[in-house]
């Protein structure tokens, strides 16, 4: 048996490396062979899942040549234990690959334009997809706020540029404008055909927003509808308030 062969030999029966992460990303750290040549040859395989591939990053602060060795598996793989082996540098170890859990609900379109009056209720169509590994639930209802971006801005140089009013601090004048800036909650409902989505599929639904009364006409404000890992970005732009009309006969 030759020296390579003996090596391979006793790492195969070492304990199995642990890869641990969500499916697209099962990491560990392993020692690197001292030829650099060889660690363009790696391969892995881990049985009932798919490793389409193999990142390695060399930790060279660590002092002893180590390196960063991530697995990619397809997104939707199911959790559990998975083993295999690892061929690195011509040596093949055991390895096992825990993939976790992981829910991820992604929409179509990922940001929504939309124009209400304040306290106003609008209802618009969106896609979700299941892009995690285990089912994921849509919620009926949940809440969120929506801010003016640039009353933001604004709060900030109103509290800095000049000395604050006597008795009050500049924290104080900071809050009061932030609160300007505040467009109040929104409620969300979502209606679907089915309530779960498995990993892999998708659902249409319906989105009502209710937005409250505290925005202000031509302004814009922006805020997030979270479900599941989902980041839904939603501008809404509040008209411009109408002229009044004269009263028929009123004095000119």
């Amino acid at each position: 048996m030759s020296p390579r062969q003996k090596a391979g030999t006793s790492r195969a029966n070492r304990e199995p490396v642990t890869f641990r992460g969500p499916p697209d990303r099962l990491a560990s750290l392993l020692p690197l062979p001292e030829d650099p040549e060889a660690l363009r040859q790696r391969t892995a395989n881990l049985e009932g899942a798919e490793v389409r591939s193999i990142r390695l990053r060399p930790l060279a602060r660590e002092g002893a040549r180590m390196g960063k060795l991530t697995l990619r598996l397809p997104r939707w793989t199911p959790p559990g234990t998975y083993r295999g082996s690892l061929e690195l540098g011509g040596e093949k170890l055991p390895i096992v690959g825990e993939v976790e859990p992981r829910g991820r609900l992604d929409a179509i379109p990922r940001r929504l334009a939309i124009e209400a009056e304040p306290g106003g209720e609008v209802t618009v169509d969106v896609v979700l997809v299941n892009t995690g590994n285990v089912p994921c639930t849509i919620p009926a209802a949940a809440k969120f706020c929506v801010f003016d971006g640039s009353g933001i801005d604004h709060a900030f140089f109103v509290a800095l540029a000049s000395p604050p009013p006597e008795g009050r601090q500049r924290v104080d004048v900071l809050l009061d404008e932030l609160a300007e800036s505040h467009g109040g909650l929104v409620e969300a409902r979502a209606q679907a055909g089915k309530r779960t989505i498995a990993p892999g599929e998708s659902a249409g639904v319906k989105l009502s927003l209710r937005f409250s009364d505290r925005r202000r006409p031509g302004r814009s404000y922006a805020g997030t509808w979270e479900a599941e890992g989902l980041g839904l970005s939603i501008r809404v732009t509040v008209p411009e308030a109408k002229p009044r009309r004269k009263a028929a006969g009123a004095a000119t």
